[in-house]
């Protein structure tokens, strides 16, 4: 059940607030424009004995602006082209993707 309404949630992701605009591609599907927020995240990799950090850019969305997102699909932010990789609804309405740099 979604905390928040679809406009509370527009005005969060606003390009004038702290969302940037960005085009989502389905796999097989037309390209569209939605608005998210781009966040670049540390993570530890093991790597035996040591941990090296790696940075992970986190799409986070509107789940009802991705209602059939799957792994492979493209976002293209600042120009830049990326794949969904991993896909974490949160079940309030919004939706983190894990992607990859194309």
């Amino acid at each position: 059940m979604a905390l928040e309404t679809s406009s509370d949630l527009d005005s969060f992701f606003d390009t004038n607030a702290h969302g940037t605009a960005v085009t989502y591609t389905p796999s097989g599907g037309s390209a569209s424009s939605i608005n998210g927020i781009l966040n670049n995240e540390f993570e530890l990799v093991d790597v035996g004995d040591v941990g090296v950090e790696n940075q992970v850019p986190i799409l986070t969305v509107k789940s009802s602006d991705v209602p059939s997102i799957a792994q492979g699909d493209t976002f293209v932010i600042n120009s830049t082209t990326y794949k969904s990789v991993v896909i974490r609804p949160d079940g309030t309405g919004i939706t983190e993707i894990m992607l990859e740099e194309q």
